[in-house]
């Protein structure tokens, strides 16, 4: 007897009956009680034939807070591993059980990495009660994390060789016998033999198209299932009707038969299936670079003993050990000892970095020698590169709005040559009389030679390929739909001071008043982290100072700040700023910083821009894209000028406070597609605006956030390489796209009229996907 939920089978006499129905254990009994009072019993008949495993609830203990992020909207986020999935119909639902949760805003569930995105509200639900609900229907929960997903996929690859390896073997064997058999039709050969020789070829064709071919059966039965038809149907069904067809000409001795046709289509369209599982692999290579820095656990010195620790329980403030061969993997400073660091993985640096005390400490570095001990200053999943890593898991996931189109158009695609293949059937067999083997042959090439999955992978293995390769010029793509707009972009705006010249500048002149206490200058100096003033306290140049503790500091973008030392207050900033609080100064050629105390001018600097290696080359390079270049700066008109001549910029605004930014970006997209490069606070709102923003990795972080593209090597050359990509990529897009419908436009009515036998069929649709794959290939040169 079958359990009424998991449906394994059992004696009577060890089940539990309630209300006639048979369960195999407590666990099941719940589970269907749940849906049942859910109304979710449709799940049953989307589970069809298929076994669960008995249910075993557990109760959840673990503190899983620390991975709880916020949304932009002030909702919870977190994102866990699913276990026990096993088809369509169990993430149908975990889905049903969690959206109907209160307080569960949003669900989002892979169907092949398992993993969940879930945003709820905590002020109605928290995430043990999330975690509850999915286990209570019999499912496992656990906190997603990168290094178990990579062991998913490497499985994924070793089940593809395994099947891979017996279509080669079956297959080989099959062209053996395949050239004895034809060869025999010219040499005679009596039907004895011709008999033996078919049913080796069914033995060697069984395994092939049932255990190499059972991904598409697989795929192909959810997919009608959910009423779709797809490649994979296209493809079982032309190789199932020539393999049933063939056992009745086996036994009947009626025909020819076709066994060598259907091993070989079968092996053939899985090679390209497993070619496109590599070339994802090795368009991620990168990110497995990163991934490779996943440790489990870090040194912590903790009551005077070092010990192993969690890198999810390092806590900001915690101190950690590094030696020789430490992969660093949270962000800091050091506070004893010195190490010498490899810091190419994200900064692209060829030479080491040398940290001493008070040096910050990046994660993503590779300790080559030296020890040291340095103070987290975040948590693991705020530091550098889990964030990046976050970034590049979900960019590919974040389709392109032209791949978005070519679904549209995938979706109708399987079904018309279904029906073509019908039509195809009807035409041959009915009125041209040719014969059922003739109609049916025809009708199986027509099924087998088009191609969706050429037309499908055009676009996502091309965007694949080329976040792939952005990262490896250390070029951070947030999406894979950024790289289709940067393509299209036709007018650029560059912020001036970080930018298009270097975050420090040089101090040219100078007043300091004789009164002026230096550890005032130097502690109201270190508010703020603008380069202005960065570059004024490398000037100064004093290392040791009594930090003075300011009041009631207030920030005042693209003009200044201001602060209370008990009645005293503490202004420093632009010329503009100045005025603006009723103090008079003169008016400056040059970029400069004024520092005021009870409205009398203590300090005054002059600096001057250094252009940034590159900036030339750069807007040239635009210039010969056939891009308008802006420059928006917050500095006065004189120094905005004097950069604006010497890059020959002709669009130029000075004084530019964030929303007037904002706004010439809100103008400019009503005439092109806008690029925005900046690395402030007061960028921020200027980049959101544009269709695709850029920071550089030394802006602000808040820049950064709100950018699409990250430059991590902080150089404009990689801006021209990022748009080259970009260009590249959206023309192979547009060649695959040609490609995929010119051959399907050919090759149908070669198949139709019966030009094309299945094994040639099978061949070209093979081809087709690997011919899109290599030219997609053809953006990492």
């Amino acid at each position: 007897m079958k359990c009424k939920h998991c449906q394994l089978s059992f004696k009577q006499e060890q089940m539990i009956e309630k209300n006639g129905n048979y369960f195999c254990c407590k666990g099941c009994e719940s589970v269907y009680e749940i849906l049942r009072d859910n109304n979710l019993e449709e799940f049953y008949e989307k589970l069809g034939n298929q076994t669960l495993n008995p249910v075993t609830i557990e109760h959840v203990n673990k503190d899983y807070g620390k991975y709880i992020q916020k949304t932009k909207e002030g909702f919870s986020e977190i994102f866990l591993l699913i276990e026990e999935i096993h088809c369509a119909a169990c993430v149908w639902l975990n889905e049903k059980i969690l959206i109907k949760s209160e307080g569960v805003v949003e669900v989002d569930i892979n169907s092949i990495t398992h993993k969940a995105r879930i945003v709820f509200d905590d002020k109605s639900i928290n995430l043990a009660q999330i975690i509850q609900n999915i286990e209570s229907i019999g499912y496992k929960a656990s906190v997603y994390l990168p290094t178990k997903n990579e062991q998913r996929a490497t499985q994924t690859k070793r089940d593809f060789y395994a099947k891979l390896i017996v279509a080669i073997a079956c297959v080989m064997n099959i062209m053996w016998i395949s050239v004895a058999k034809y060869a025999g039709f010219f040499s005679g050969m009596d039907a004895d033999t011709k008999d033996i020789l078919h049913f080796a070829e069914f033995l060697l064709c069984t395994p092939v198209l049932f255990y190499t071919g059972s991904v598409f059966y697989k795929n192909a039965y959810y997919a009608l299932k959910f009423k779709n038809i797809n490649m994979d149907t296209l493809v079982i069904s032309g190789a199932s009707l020539a393999y049933i067809y063939s056992i009745w000409a086996m036994f009947s001795r009626a025909s020819q038969v076709y066994f060598d046709s259907v091993a070989m289509i079968v092996c053939f369209v899985f090679i390209g299936k497993y070619l496109e599982l590599l070339s994802k692999k090795r368009a991620l290579d990168t990110l497995d670079h990163l991934r490779s820095f996943l440790v489990s656990e870090v040194r912590v010195l903790k009551n005077g003993e070092i010990k192993n620790t969690d890198v999810e329980e390092v806590e900001i403030g915690d101190i950690i050990e590094l030696k020789e061969g430490d992969k660093i993997l949270i962000d800091g400073v050091c506070i004893s000892g010195n190490v010498s660091l490899d810091v190419s993985s994200l900064s692209g640096e060829s030479l080491p970095l040398d940290v001493q005390k008070n040096d910050v400490v990046y994660s993503a570095s590779l300790v080559l020698s030296g020890n040291a001990l340095y103070k987290a200053n975040a948590l693991y999943q705020d530091s550098k590169l889990a964030r990046i890593i976050t970034l590049l898991e979900n960019s590919s996931t974040k389709k392109a709005k032209i791949e978005k189109m070519v679904q549209q158009v995938s979706r109708y695609f399987s079904p018309i040559i279904l029906t073509c293949a019908l039509l195809c059937f009807a035409f041959t067999f009915f009125v041209l009389n040719l014969g059922f083997e003739e109609a049916m042959v025809r009708m199986v090439s027509v099924l087998i030679i088009a191609c969706p999955c050429a037309l499908a992978l055009a676009t996502p293995v091309s965007s694949l390929v080329a976040i792939s390769a952005g990262l490896k010029e250390k070029i951070l793509f947030k999406e894979a739909g950024v790289v289709e707009d940067l393509s299209k972009c036709n007018i650029a705006v560059f912020d001036k001071t970080g930018v298009l010249t270097k975050a420090s500048l040089e101090v040219k002149k100078h007043y300091l008043d004789e009164t002026l206490d230096h550890n005032e200058l130097v502690s109201f100096l270190s508010l703020t982290s603008h380069p202005v003033a960065k570059s004024i306290l490398r000037f100064l140049n004093i290392n040791q100072y009594d930090r003075i503790e300011f009041d009631k500091v207030e920030n005042f973008q693209a003009r200044g700040y201001k602060a209370f030392l008990g009645n005293d207050e503490w202004l420093g900033g632009n010329e503009k700023f100045l005025k603006e609080n009723y103090i008079q100064t003169q008016s400056f050629e040059n970029t400069h910083f004024i520092f005021a105390k009870n409205k009398v001018i203590m300090a005054v600097f002059e600096l001057k821009d250094k252009i940034r290696d590159n900036s030339k080359e750069l807007i040239d390079f635009l210039k010969n894209q056939k891009m308008q270049i802006y420059m928006l700066s917050g500095d006065n008109s004189f120094a905005v000028e004097r950069v604006a001549k010497k890059l020959k910029i002709s669009n130029y605004k000075a004084s530019c406070m964030p929303e007037d930014k904002m706004q010439t970006i809100a103008n400019l997209n009503q005439v092109g597609r806008v690029l925005m490069v900046g690395d402030g606070v007061n960028d921020t709102l200027a980049l959101s605006y544009a269709g695709v923003g850029v920071s550089l990795k030394e802006g602000s972080e808040l820049a950064m956030e709100n950018s699409d593209i990250i430059l991590l090597k902080n150089d404009l050359k990689s801006l021209q390489k990022a748009t080259q990509i970009a260009k590249k990529t959206y023309q192979i897009i547009k060649q695959n796209l040609a490609f995929s419908l010119f051959y399907n436009a050919l090759s149908m009515p070669l198949a139709f009229f019966g030009l094309i036998n299945p094994l040639v069929a099978a061949l070209s649709m093979s081809f087709s996907s690997i011919i899109v794959i290599l030219n997609a290939l053809r953006i990492k040169k």
